[in-house]
């Protein structure tokens, strides 16, 4: 019996390993691979950037192979359909996100303006939090 028929059987047999990896299926469902990119190249790390993307794309793959399907969240409908309603607003502001962090790190800003980039950063964040719920 190899790895996957391991992996498999425990999460056929075992509630917690279950629930652990169908957390996690939610989470890469709710994760936007391009916008992680653009996350993580404001770190100015591309070595890091490549290891995490490398371990996202490891992942879902090793998710895909243990719940046998051939797209996240196939097997659970009704959330997939929600996940899939809220990506585009979560993406939208996450892509302000980005822009206002952008801002910050080259502009200087005492915090009375309304264009203020670190309002929209807190605006952002809370959206997002809301948006993405158990990950935010």
């Amino acid at each position: 019996m190899g790895d996957l028929e391991q992996l498999r059987s425990a999460y056929a047999d075992w509630p917690l390993f279950r629930a652990l990896i169908d957390n996690i299926e939610m989470s890469l469902a709710k994760t936007d691979r391009r916008i992680a990119e653009r996350y993580l190249r404001l770190g100015d790390r591309q070595d890091l950037a490549e290891l995490v993307l490398e371990e996202l794309d490891l992942t879902t793959k090793w998710v895909l192979a243990i719940t046998d399907q051939s797209r996240l969240l196939e097997d659970h409908r009704v959330l997939g359909r929600a996940v899939e309603l809220r990506n585009p607003y979560v993406d939208a502001l996450s892509l302000l996100q980005l822009r206002a962090l952008q801002a910050l790190r080259t502009q200087d800003h005492d915090g009375a303006d309304v264009d203020d980039p670190r309002n929209l950063l807190l605006i952002t964040l809370k959206g997002v939090a809301a948006g993405l719920q158990n990950t935010g």
